[in-house]
């Protein structure tokens, strides 16, 4: 009688806790991309990079907030590139543009661009944004400009997204 209330109360036991299973999240973004923001086309080619992330040691965390998204875009003249990481759920990236703006006397100004999208919706905003520039003949500014993603075609070359193996248990070396 006594091997059967403990069988019993192991049973409950063990199905009130349950059974742990890692986290799983949609995969991360890659390939090449129809980028159209009004009259502005471009192709961006999005490259994953991820670091395995550790959750309480006994699973890997499959969410983006070890990855990076490395974007190529092509022209380079129409829209730019980085690195871009997720930022509240949004992918961001921005980088600066040394000949961004052209001053009324011909010269050239600095620009920052930023670029802000959604992976699940496919949409964003670029903002471009100058301090006051063109010995002050143009005054500080920010433009946002909305823009659309279009998936065109797998990456060209395979990529493995995540590059580094972790051990199975423990502390989880990863290497």
């Amino acid at each position: 009688m006594w091997i059967a209330r403990m069988l019993a109360v192991a049973v409950l036991t063990g199905s009130a806790v349950g059974v742990a299973s890692p986290a799983n999240a949609d995969p991360v973004m890659q390939g090449v991309y129809d980028y159209t923001q009004g009259d502005v086309h471009a192709v961006w080619t999005i490259y994953p990079s991820c670091v395995p992330t550790v959750g309480d040691l006994r699973n890997n965390v499959d969410l983006p907030v070890g990855c990076r998204l490395h974007v190529a875009p092509t022209p380079a003249t129409a829209v730019r590139g980085g690195d871009a990481r997720q930022t509240g759920g949004m992918w961001e990236f921005t980088t600066n543009v040394q000949e961004g703006l052209s001053c009324p006397d011909g010269t050239s100004a600095p620009t920052q661009e930023t670029y802000k999208w959604d992976d699940v919706t496919l949409t964003g905003t670029r903002m471009i944004s100058n301090g006051a520039v063109c010995n002050g003949t143009v005054p500080a500014n920010l433009v946002r400009y909305p823009f659309t993603l279009a998936f065109n075609a797998p990456l060209p070359i395979p990529v493995q997204q995540d590059p580094l193996y972790c051990e199975p248990g423990g502390l989880k070396r990863c290497f």
